[in-house]
């Protein structure tokens, strides 16, 4: 692609920024690549928009922006251009003030460093094209795989906003945990009252077909287009089309049949709360040994729960649903003596008020454990350590119940090998983001809500389901998908069929697909399997690129060569006597970051330059070895913290091999791999990246030049003391 000429507008900020506006327009205008540069006071007014448009019409699209940061003024610009029908696909950014005037008191070298960032700026915008406004029409269908609350709320939710909706159950009753409450705190309400009018409204809903006794075996495909296969009653495995899917399968209660203290499986006056739940709804409290009535009860918390040999983490619900059929048996036998043994009691939100009711109506709270349980004529029997008076003592109990700790369903990491998601350690899904994406998965076109994800009360599953709602709402558009294609592109011919996009792609985009028409001659020379990206499915964060050993798959925003440009035009200045540290940023967390020490005016080295990617995962070894290539002193990339990447979920971390494989490959040759970090942070952490910054600074001064440099040149080893 030949290079184009770009505009550059520089803005002022209101005449605000320490900048010597004189010298930059002048180099500005005397660069190759620029076309026109004119220095502007307010670019994000309505004079300024419009000077915006005027430039873009005259350059063919082509215009660099030097001003504030763009997650400031880029949607104001973006929202006026659309209004015009101008086209902003190819406007590029520079950030001169949170990231150059404001964090350096020195003009001329704040100046020096605007200069450099705008140079290679209009590089990155000399091979940028046009992107298109693509459409894509898909079938507004969504399968909700398990019919519990979260499941059921979604799929009217779904229904609601026009989509045809497949609501499958494993089971042979729709409901989940939530059917066999007897009270749903803190609504008062039991729990068949709740989903009564959504089991009548999913009943009459035409939109809604509901399949029980219904087994997911696997799901292949992408968003728009998966393909649910399943097996029903007559064990016959079928598929469904559909273009997104609902995870809420909901959890599973422990049975600790192994902790032989309790005699759970042995004792049937044992039980685990969920089925003390189940006894209540049913209407008959007596002991399942002989049918007698229960007048005196014993409930163990943390059953499983914050026990390194089961669950380490706390549960969430047990403690509330103690409380709440604790307040159940004593409505049914006031006389009845309920005894809570525990650990710590935690009841968030309202149940805080239930938890007061229960102690008030006396219910007995013990701080300590049971250490035994046994039969004796023909009563059962238990020991209780009280840690607040260091004592044990015995007593005869009719009914033993266990809270357990609350787990994953079965079967989800099966189907997540074919669906995508990431899975925490604990076997519950992860969400993509916790602040922001929580109910994403890896898998674009993927949701999952309630408890599949980690232990939620009832409330927080219904708000979880409309959450999930929204996000496939959000991407499937009505089943017209229309949007400016952006992100990654492949050229199938350069592919060679590695896999390496497949396999590492965090939110799993490219298929390999299988060549049955390839004309290769040489049968073992033919490529079976190629990838295949679909561009409006893509969330470009650029990681296929930084793997891709053939450069068949690169972003349409910013290829190779406009990255390996901008890295040299930055670094046009670099030189022995003027070390540069070179620094990648990804723009979710790094760049709040970085604007936030701006905005504080923290002040850090000017011998720095900063380079813009959308995932830290976009930088490759080559990106880093281009940058020591043209002069940079140090290299170092700002990311998002560890398992807190956005846009991808595992960005930062394939980054990290990118910077570990590059100081492998830096010692190897002689230099110091010190010369290349990798640093990860909050985007309200100020003082990470600056101390960062002046990290890398302090070894490019101590390092010293790198053997590239102009007089330095062939010396293939570290320059010494």
């Amino acid at each position: 692609m030949d290079d184009k000429k770009s505009a550059v507008l520089v803005c002022t900020c209101g005449k605000q920024l320490q900048l010597d506006y004189d010298f930059l327009d002048t180099q500005v205008k005397s660069l190759n690549l620029t076309s026109s540069a004119t220095v502007h006071d307010s670019v994000c007014q309505d004079d300024g928009l419009e000077k915006i448009s005027e430039l873009l019409k005259a350059s063919d699209g082509h215009l660099v922006i030097a001003a504030c940061t763009n997650q400031k003024i880029q949607p104001r610009i973006d929202q006026y251009l659309a209004s015009k029908g101008v086209d902003s696909s190819q406007i590029q950014y520079t950030n001169i003030r949170e990231h150059s005037a404001w964090v350096h008191n020195d003009m001329t070298e704040a100046s020096k460093k605007s200069l450099d960032m705008i140079r290679g700026t209009l590089a990155r915008s000399a091979k940028s094209s046009k992107r298109t406004l693509e459409q894509k029409e898909i079938a507004t269908h969504v399968t909700v795989i398990g019919g519990g609350i979260a499941g059921i709320e979604s799929a009217l939710s779904l229904s609601n906003l026009g989509y045809d909706v497949s609501l499958l159950e494993i089971s042979e009753e729709l409901g989940g945990h939530v059917k066999s409450l007897p009270v749903v705190a803190p609504t008062g309400k039991s729990g068949k009252e709740i989903l009564s009018g959504r089991l009548e409204a999913l009943q009459n809903d035409k939109n809604i077909v509901t399949m029980m006794k219904t087994k997911v075996k696997f799901i292949t495909g992408e968003m728009g287009d998966f393909t649910v296969h399943y097996s029903s009653e007559d064990d016959m495995e079928k598929t469904l089309q559909t273009s997104a899917v609902v995870l809420a399968t909901g959890y599973k209660e422990f049975k600790p049949i192994s902790m032989e203290e309790y005699l759970y499986g042995k004792n049937p006056d044992v039980l685990t709360q969920f089925e003390l739940s189940n006894m209540l709804s049913e209407g008959d409290l007596v002991r399942p040994s002989d049918g007698k009535p229960v007048n005196n009860v014993v409930m163990v918390q943390c059953v499983g729960s914050r026990d390194e040999n089961y669950k380490k983490d706390c549960s969430k619900l047990c403690c509330t649903f103690a409380i709440d059929n604790s307040l159940e048996i004593l409505k049914r036998n006031p006389d009845a003596q309920v005894t809570i043994v525990y650990m710590d009691i935690r009841v968030p939100f309202e149940n805080e008020m239930i938890y007061k009711e229960s102690r008030e109506k006396g219910v007995d709270y013990i701080r300590g454990r049971v250490s035994m349980t046994w039969k004796q004529d023909g009563n059962t029997r238990v020991r209780i350590y009280d840690s607040l008076l260091d004592k044990y003592f015995e007593t005869p109990v009719d009914l033993l119940v266990l809270s357990s700790a609350i787990l994953p369903p079965d079967g989800t990491s099966e189907l997540s090998e074919t669906l995508g998601y990431a899975l925490e350690d604990d076997g519950h899904v992860k969400e993509l983001y916790g602040k922001l994406r929580r109910n994403e998965t890896r898998r674009r076109g993927v949701v999952a809500v309630g408890g599949v994800t980690r232990p939620q009360f009832v409330f927080e599953a219904v708000t979880d389901a409309q959450a999930g709602t929204l996000i496939i709402h959000n991407e499937l558009q009505g089943g017209k998908i229309e949007t400016t294609s952006r992100g990654a592109v492949l050229d199938v011919e350069e592919c060679v069929g590695c896999s390496l996009c497949a396999q590492q792609c965090p939110r799993g985009v490219p298929l390999m697909i299988e060549q049955t028409e390839t004309e290769e001659a040489d049968e073992e020379q033919k490529i079976v399997f190629k990838a295949a990206i679909d561009t409006l499915n893509c969330h470009a964060c650029g990681v296929c690129q930084s793997l891709c050993p053939s450069g068949a798959t690169q972003l349409n925003f910013l290829s190779n060569d406009q990255l390996w440009d901008q890295i040299a035009a930055s670094l046009e200045d670099a030189g022995p006597d003027y070390p540069i540290t070179l620094c990648f940023y990804c723009e979710e967390c790094s760049v709040s970051t970085i604007d936030i020490v701006g905005t504080r005016k923290m002040e850090y080295p000017a011998s720095t330059r900063l380079i813009p990617v959308p995932c830290a995962g976009r930088v490759s070894i080559i990106d880093i070895l281009k940058a020591f290539e043209h002069g940079a002193s140090t290299v170092m990339i700002a990311s998002c913290e560890t398992d807190r990447c956005h846009i991808g979920g595992t960005g930062n971390e394939i980054a990290q091999v990118q910077v570990d494989v590059a100081r492998d490959i830096l010692n190897a040759i002689g230099w110091d791999g010190n010369r290349v970090d990798m640093f990860r942070m909050f985007s309200a952490e100020p003082d990470r990246f600056t101390n960062a910054v002046n990290e890398m600074v302090k070894r490019a001064n101590n390092l010293g030049p790198t053997p590239v440099h102009k007089g330095t040149a062939g010396k293939w080893m570290e320059v010494t003391e």
